[in-house]
Order: C-alpha cells, then sequence, then structure tokens
C-alpha cells in the first residue's frame, strides 16, 4: 500500500524528503512516475518498486528518486 500510495501521489516523495528529513531538494515544477526497470551493465537485473522523476521547466529531470519498501529490517542492506 506504502508504494501504491507513491504511485497515486509521486509528489509526496519530494515533501516527505524536504519536511521530516530536511533534504535538499532541487526546484522542480512536476513529479512523475519513471519506468521501474534499473538495468545495469553486468547481467544482473534490478527492479524498483517505484521511481519518481522531478523535473523542472519544460521536462528538464532535476533529481529522480528509487523508493523501496522494506519488508524487516536487515542491517547488512542498510544503504542499498
Amino acid at each position: 500500500m506504502l508504494i501504491e500510495l507513491f504511485r497515486q501521489e509521486p509528489a509526496l516523495v519530494a515533501q516527505l524528503l524536504v519536511d521530516p528529513l530536511d533534504i535538499d531538494v532541487p526546484t522542480h515544477r512536476r513529479a512523475a512516475l519513471a519506468p521501474t526497470d534499473l538495468n545495469d551493465l553486468v547481467p544482473t537485473e534490478f527492479r524498483a518498486d517505484a521511481v519518481i522523476v522531478l523535473t523542472a521547466n519544460g521536462d528538464t529531470p532535476v533529481l529522480a528518486i528509487v523508493v523501496e519498501a522494506q519488508l524487516g529490517r536487515d542491517r547488512n542492506n542498510r544503504w542499498s
């Protein structure tokens, strides 16, 4: 349900980064979902739960945010 919230309201992710987490987010006009396939040059393929792209003037991307729901705490996986 958490991921569906971001899919329905992509602008919410930027607001949550700024307000409770005090993270600087570039000035933007729009937040939109982006493809969730996160392919790398190595054979491993990654998929995200949601990817939101903030755009400024026109369609110029200023920040991309990958949202992943964690089902449990894994100290070995803290920053990935």
